[in-house]
């Protein structure tokens, strides 16, 4: 390059204006994008079947399932109705559905044994919702079983001897209470099956080896009745048109 040719600021001058342009530009894109704001908003969720064609329900005791292959726990002979008693509960808490109520149910099948037959027999269910006149018939499985595996528990204590933090562990055993509840709806008009679905729940538990003893011996009515509330909300809540709430983000 020459040194006696003159240098061009002119360029450098109007490239000035382009700079400053743009980091103007930053500043404002990196405001706008610090305010945002989460705002909760609800949204209305449609029932999974149609309320204004089905709202009159009938609910059979629910039947145990035999042949799992699983480590089933055994329950009383009332728990298929306890299960259905909780149906009804949480179908009557909506105003616009009509329940069957469980006395008028239990005089039908006082001296009948369900069995898993009935969940695919629709002829019968249907011939079932037209004695009690209803839009549809609800009847249902359970399956109440458990697993166990070892688990280890780590930790730190402070040790004197070596005036420091050591690591430790202590083995227990992990308990899981499964049930599986499938529930069916029967259509007395079309004759067909419109929903079959099956929602499982689970509780944890953790024992030494003297509480897992005692627990295979105790009662499970109780953590299965819990279990059967969590998957019958959980139903009642699809089969309801309701509201949930969801998180939107607004960019200001």
């Amino acid at each position: 390059m020459n040194r006696n040719q003159p240098i061009n600021t002119s360029t450098r001058i109007q490239k000035i204006p382009f700079v400053i342009t743009l980091l103007v530009c930053s500043v404002m894109c990196w405001g706008c994008a610090s305010a945002v704001t989460r705002v909760p908003i609800k949204i209305q969720v449609e029932s999974t079947i149609d309320v204004t064609k089905y709202s009159g329900f009938a609910v059979l005791p629910f039947v145990e399932v035999k042949d799992s292959g699983r480590q089933r726990i055994a329950s009383s002979d009332e728990t298929g109705e306890d299960i259905a008693s909780l149906m009804r509960i949480g179908l009557g808490r909506n105003q616009n559905l009509d329940v069957v109520s469980t006395q008028d149910t239990l005089r039908l099948f006082s001296n009948e044994t369900l069995d898993e037959d009935l969940l695919v027999d629709v002829s019968e269910l249907v011939r079932i919702g037209q004695y009690f006149e209803t839009d549809a018939v609800i009847v249902g499985s359970y399956n109440f079983f458990a697993r166990s595996q070892p688990r280890r528990y780590y930790g730190e204590h402070y040790s004197r001897r070596l005036q420091r933090y050591v690591t430790d562990y202590q083995d227990y055993l992990e308990k899981t209470y499964v049930l599986s509840l499938r529930i069916v709806i029967a259509s007395v008009e079309t004759e067909e099956i419109i929903q079959d679905d099956t929602y499982e729940r689970r509780a944890f538990q953790s024992h030494s080896v003297s509480s897992f003893l005692m627990s295979e011996v105790t009662p499970h009515q109780g953590v299965l009745k819990s279990l059967a509330r969590q998957a019958i909300s959980e139903f009642t809540r699809q089969v309801s048109p309701h509201y949930e709430q969801e998180e939107r983000y607004l960019v200001r």
